[in-house]
């Protein structure tokens, strides 16, 4: 399914994933069949098969618009700041479905850092001012920061993500240019 603004398409999309989080719960993705998608999400077959082939697809897909939407916060900032981290936070918060699902333990794709390796690669956005990250010292740096970050999303992902994008970024933003011992311990 593509990107639209039929109803009745949005509204099968949303179905089948919140579905998938159902039965992803108790099953393994690889054990998960489109007969019972399909029941759990109270569509036809029929409806699915015109969509997708199978339900990796109906994942690549999901991953790839939340691919498009970041990228598209990302090639926005000419210039690093922390309303960038916070655009990516109302980003990631408008998909908690598919998140969960990604970072279920019984989701046998890691799509979850697939997502995350875009920021990785683009993270020269947030230096000042903006360069190319070449040498091996400040890749693995970036490799760092990008781990941190990721733990960050997927703490805030599996609660519920309670707390509001800004107050992520903050905790991303601080981190990263404090290192996390000075944030914890501001006056050791």
């Amino acid at each position: 399914m593509k990107r639209t603004s039929d109803i009745r398409v949005i509204r099968t999309q949303k179905s089948l994933l919140e579905a998938l989080e159902v039965l992803i719960r108790t099953k393994k993705l690889s054990c998960i069949s489109i007969t019972e998608l399909c029941s759990e999400a109270g569509i036809n077959r029929n409806t699915f098969y015109y969509h997708y082939n199978n339900i990796y697809e109906l994942l690549d897909e999901h991953k790839q618009l939340m691919i498009n939407e970041m990228n598209s916060v990302l090639d926005d900032q000419k210039t690093p700041s922390k309303e960038t981290l916070i655009n990516l936070c109302k980003c990631i918060r408008k998909h908690p479905v598919f998140l969960n699902i990604l970072l279920s333990p019984n989701c046998d794709i890691d799509y979850f850092n697939d997502i995350f390796e875009l920021a990785a690669k683009k993270t020269s956005v947030f230096v000042n001012p903006p360069r190319a990250i070449t040498s091996k010292r400040d890749i693995m740096t970036c490799y760092y920061c990008n781990a941190g970050c990721n733990a960050v999303i997927r703490s805030w992902i599996s609660s519920g993500m309670k707390e509001s994008p800004e107050e992520i970024a903050d905790i991303i933003s601080q981190s990263s240019r404090k290192g996390p011992i000075t944030v914890l311990f501001p006056s050791a």
